[in-house]
């Protein structure tokens, strides 16, 4: 006797995402015209759940609450289930991480809105538990009471959620303006304003959960090479980095980061691995690398690159998205070992290595408990003895201990990877791996990293743009869902990773992609002095409001703080980008005073905001240069206020130009040399 097994209507989706619910009780739809139709036809709310596929509370709500049949019977019988992976949809996404906002204060994944039939949110929140806790309700009174609402409160249900929809219509406002003197706060006065904030045992900025913050970072140490930030400030800066390397956010056996910490040390991450947090570690390690060179960094940057081309790399020649925080059903069971699990590894990989197992064991943090349950163990260092494995001989035994531990997960089952290509992270990535190339001086990873560019570059490209029938080029946003809909955030990492292509490879043809891609920027997505996440022609193509572009680092840098990066640094050779920049002047003002009043939350606006007109250098150059071995090392000085900017002439003139005239120019690569070269050199 055969029985039918039961799927509901996420069977045929391309997501893994989805397609792992597709089994679950609940009548899922996958986001259609024919959910939202059905919603409107038997006038039921919506209930519409926002995750991915690496999400671990979006596996544990799946677990504890949608494959509960009491549960899937109460949602299907008062509500249209839909279910949305937010990285075919970011557009859906940040519209309700913005209302989630609005309504609660809160945003994460799983993000469980209750909708009209119209789309418009009358209840938004995140994971809620099966049974009832201390600060929350169970799943299931929260679907019975805001059933019970949409059907006997109607009235004020459909008033509720209008005024949320005409909120989310309203560009940001700055209510209190912060008071400084010239162009921008500098930066010791911005980091002077978080000390408070500092944690000062373990390094990183305020309680649990610990997040690294890359982009704040990632400024902050660009500032330290301009030398513009106090030693007070900078220590706790490099402390921050490091303390989040040694700990468990770090994949010590085969590199690359977690998503975030939940406790005060770095010690417990969640496992889930991005694709986005690895371009931003990438970039934060490469100009780190400058100015505190330790093989920490170092091999941070070196295993990072092999963990993205040896398990983040589809045999398309794209990125994927990212890799799973469980597997076997355990969180984290992949990633940690138990006391005698760590000491047979060593033992199976080199039994000398246990003639050191006491100091081995205290390096690592290793104890019989664990950290975690089961006795598990975050691999990660212990920052109290960082003067012992420090040492070449220490680091030596690292080295070893890793690879130990690496051929003891070979035998493994790992966590399942989210195979979808994700345009917008994809650029990104690319941009990280050209930051690696420019300012690392460490032969074998720029190499690394020039290798795996070079094998990706063109394949990206081919993946995510396509030319459509009148011979315009569209950027498609992931693999798994061909939506002929712009979103700005690709766009604008497209454009940022095409300049960043000119700069290190001197192709002009990458310049004139950026610039193009800039002024369609403008175009489709600029309208009533704001940026928009859809282009404006799509604004009526869904039924939620087009809101306007995220305005902070959310999961990874803002995109519109990026595309003021790029035009500041680029009008210094193209006038026109001046014309965009004061198109903005409202949007800039806004961003000012709300980046100084979360600097945390706003580390890529204050890498565009940061650096004073004056700042701006134009650095022309012959192309035939590149050529030049001798020229490479250069690169490390260009710092991101440096636009590189190549000319095709046979001589070998050079010049230096501000945004109103030429500072200094002249001819051949030795004279050049000289404006470059420090003091210290002269003395030697």
């Amino acid at each position: 006797m055969s029985h039918d097994t039961f799927y509901n209507h996420l069977r045929d989706e391309d997501s893994i995402y989805l397609k792992n619910r597709a089994k679950d009780p609940i009548q899922w739809f996958p986001y259609s015209p024919i959910a939202l139709q059905k919603a409107k036809e038997e006038n039921k709310p919506i209930f519409l759940s926002i995750g991915h596929n690496s999400c671990h509370w979006c596996q544990t709500m799946n677990e504890e609450s949608f494959k509960d049949k009491s549960i899937a019977h109460a949602i299907n019988q008062n509500f249209i289930a839909i279910k949305v992976d937010k990285e075919e949809f970011p557009d859906i996404d940040q519209y309700f991480q913005l209302a989630g906002q609005v309504m609660s204060g809160k945003g994460g994944w799983p993000l469980n809105i209750f909708l009209t039939p119209q789309m418009k949110p009358y209840f938004i929140g995140t994971y809620f538990p099966p049974i009832q806790a201390e600060n929350s309700p169970s799943f299931f009174e929260v679907i019975s009471n805001l059933s019970k609402a949409y059907k006997e409160d109607f009235e004020t249900v459909t008033k509720n959620a209008n005024q949320v929809v005409e909120t989310l219509k309203l560009p940001p406002i700055v209510e209190n303006k912060v008071q400084f003197e010239g162009h921008f706060p500098g930066p010791s006065a911005i980091l002077n304003a978080l000390k408070n904030y500092q944690d000062e045992e373990a390094g990183g900025y305020g309680g649990v959960p610990k997040f690294p913050h890359y982009s704040f970072y990632e400024w902050a140490i660009e500032q330290m090479l301009e030398g513009v930030v106090s030693t007070e400030y900078g220590t706790h800066i490099i402390k921050s980095v490091e303390s989040m390397l040694m700990g468990g956010l770090y994949d010590h056996v085969k590199g690359g980061v977690h998503r975030y910490c939940t406790d005060q040390n770095w010690t417990r991450p969640q496992f889930e691995k991005m694709l986005y947090d690895q371009a931003g570690l990438l970039r934060l390690l490469a100009k780190m690398s400058l100015i505190y060179p330790s093989p920490l960094i170092l091999d941070g940057i070196i295993q990072t690159i092999d963990f993205i081309n040896t398990e983040m790399l589809s045999d398309e020649g794209y990125f994927f998205s990212s890799q799973n925080s469980q597997s076997e059903g355990i969180e984290g069971l992949y990633f940690t070992f138990t006391q005698d699990e760590f000491l047979d590894s060593l033992a199976q990989f080199d039994e000398s290595l246990l003639d050191d197992q006491e100091q081995l064991i205290k390096w690592f943090n290793i104890t019989e408990e664990g950290e975690l349950g089961n006795n598990l163990n975050v691999i990660q260092l212990n920052p109290k003895f960082k003067e012992e494995f420090y040492s070449p001989t220490g680091w030596e035994k690292v080295r070893k201990v890793r690879q130990a531990l690496l051929e003891a997960r070979k035998m493994r089952f790992p966590p399942t990877t989210d195979s979808k290509g994700v345009a917008a992270w994809n650029f990104s990535l690319l941009s990280s791996l050209l930051d690696v190339i420019q300012y690392c001086k460490i032969n074998a990873i720029t190499d690394a990293a020039n290798d795996l560019f070079s094998k990706v570059n063109h394949k990206i490209q081919k993946t995510f743009l396509q030319i459509n029938e009148d011979g315009v080029t569209n950027i498609i946003t992931t693999t798994t869902r061909n939506r002929q809909i712009p979103l700005f955030e690709d766009y604008t990492f497209y454009a940022d990773y095409c300049f960043r292509a000119y700069e290190i490879l001197g192709n002009p043809d990458f310049l004139e992609n950026a610039q193009n891609t800039i002024k369609y920027i403008f175009k489709a997505f600029f309208q009533n002095n704001a940026f928009f996440t859809r282009a404006t022609d799509y604004s009526d193509s869904e039924e939620f409001y087009n809101i306007h572009t995220p305005i902070f680092d959310h999961s990874y840098r803002c995109a519109l703080a990026t595309l003021i990066i790029n035009l500041r640094k680029w009008r210094t050779v193209f006038k026109d980008d001046q014309e965009y920049l004061n198109q903005m002047d409202s949007i800039i003002e806004n961003l000012t005073h709300l980046s100084l009043q979360n600097p945390l939350a706003f580390g890529e606006t204050l890498r565009a905001l940061t650096y004073p007109d004056m700042a701006y250098r134009k650095i022309k150059v012959p192309y035939k240069w590149l050529k030049e071995k001798t020229f490479h090392p250069f690169f490390q000085n260009f710092s991101s206020r440096f636009a590189l900017y190549y000319h095709q002439d046979d001589d070998d003139s050079w010049e230096i130009s501000t945004l109103e005239e030429v500072e200094l120019q002249g001819r051949g690569l030795e004279e050049f040399a000289q404006v470059f070269k420090r003091p210290q050199e002269d003395q030697a």
